[in-house]
C-alpha cells in the first residue's frame, strides 16, 4: 500500500460491493466517511484508520472487519508487528495519532504505530530545534512498508552509504585502452607516472571478473574507434 487514500478507495469500493452505503467527507474533515447499514448510521472512518460504531450490530461488524482484511491483503498491508518489544518503546503523540520511536538519529526519527483499519503505518518525520517550534517533529512522511519506511530514515539521516560506481565491460576497455596508450606512446612519462597508471590499469582488471581481452596490451591494439 502506498499511501492511505489508495487504501480508503479500496476499501469503500468493496464495502459498497457488500451492501454498505459509504459517504465519503470532505478533506478538510478529521473523518474519512460515515457507513451506513440501510438508512441508519453504522459507523464512522476517521482518516487516521480509526473505526468508531454508532449502532452496534454484530454480523454487520464482522462483515465489515472482512472487508478491511480483504483491502489489507489486497494491498499487501503491513498485518505483523514489525518491531520486537513496541510496547515498550518510547511513546509519540502526532497530530495523526499515537505512535511509538523506534529509531532516533541527530535529527530524524522513525515512529510506528498499528492502526484499527490498514495495520502498522510507519512516520519518519524531523526534529524540531528546542524552542524554534511548538511541534516536536514536523515534515512527517508516511509509509505501509517497513523496509520502505527503514531506508527513508537512513536517508534522511544521512546514514546511507553511497553506491560504488559502476561500469560495463565496454566502458572499462575504453579506460584500460586509454591508458595503455598513455604508457606506450608518452616518452615523457617519468617512472612514478608509469606506475600510477599501471596500479589504475590492474585495478580496473581486478575490478571485473578475469577476462583475457581486458588486458592493457589487447586493449591498445584492439582500440575501439
Amino acid at each position: 500500500m502506498r499511501s492511505r487514500s489508495e487504501f480508503m478507495t479500496d476499501f469503500f469500493d468493496r464495502l459498497a460491493g457488500s451492501g454498505f452505503r459509504v459517504e465519503t467527507l470532505p478533506e478538510g474533515s478529521d473523518l474519512a466517511a460515515e457507513v451506513y447499514n440501510s438508512n441508519t448510521l453504522f459507523c464512522v472512518i476517521t482518516r487516521d484508520g480509526e473505526i468508531i460504531f454508532e449502532a452496534f450490530d454484530s454480523e454487520k461488524a464482522r462483515a465489515l472487519e472482512q472487508t478491511a482484511e480483504n483491502s489489507r491483503k489486497a494491498l499487501h498491508c503491513h498485518t505483523t508487528a514489525p518491531f520486537a518489544d513496541m510496547e515498550r518503546m518510547e511513546p509519540v503523540n502526532l497530530t495523526g495519532g499515537s505512535y511509538v520511536k523506534v529509531f532516533e538519529s541527530a535529527v530524524i526519527v522513525l515512529l510506528c504505530r498499528k492502526s484499527g483499519l490498514f495495520g502498522y503505518e510507519f512516520v519518519t518525520c524531523q526534529k524540531a530545534l528546542p524552542k524554534h517550534n511548538s511541534k516536536r517533529f514536523y515534515r512527517e512522511q508516511y509509509f505501509y512498508d517497513a523496509t520502505a519506511a527503514q531506508q527513508d530514515f537512513m536517508k534522511r539521516s544521512g546514514l546511507m552509504l553511497q553506491e560504488a560506481l559502476h561500469f560495463s565491460h565496454e566502458e572499462l576497455y575504453i579506460l584500460v585502452s586509454c591508458c595503455a596508450r598513455c604508457v606506450m606512446l608518452d616518452n615523457e612519462l617519468d617512472a612514478d607516472a608509469q606506475k600510477s597508471i599501471n596500479d589504475l590499469m590492474k585495478k580496473i582488471e581486478e575490478s571485473q571478473p578475469p577476462q583475457q581481452e581486458l588486458s592493457p596490451r589487447y586493449c591498445y591494439q584492439n582500440e575501439i574507434g
